[in-house]
């Protein structure tokens, strides 16, 4: 199960992705992601989220 849910994925210009999630404690966080395309972003703010997960552990 995911502690977290993304609300949107933006483009900041160029090349630079903004990811707006909410983790399940309530808390909104952003997370800027270098990425060509909104699906790159996504993929990458993924296992971004997957390698802190694992390192906590």
């Amino acid at each position: 199960m995911s502690s977290y849910e993304i609300l949107s994925i933006e483009n900041a210009g160029g090349k630079y992705w903004v990811v707006t999630y909410k983790l399940s404690n309530g808390q909104t966080e952003i997370e800027t992601i270098d990425a060509l395309d909104h699906h790159e972003a996504f993929v990458k703010f993924r296992n971004l989220m997957i390698e802190q997960q694992k390192s906590r552990k």
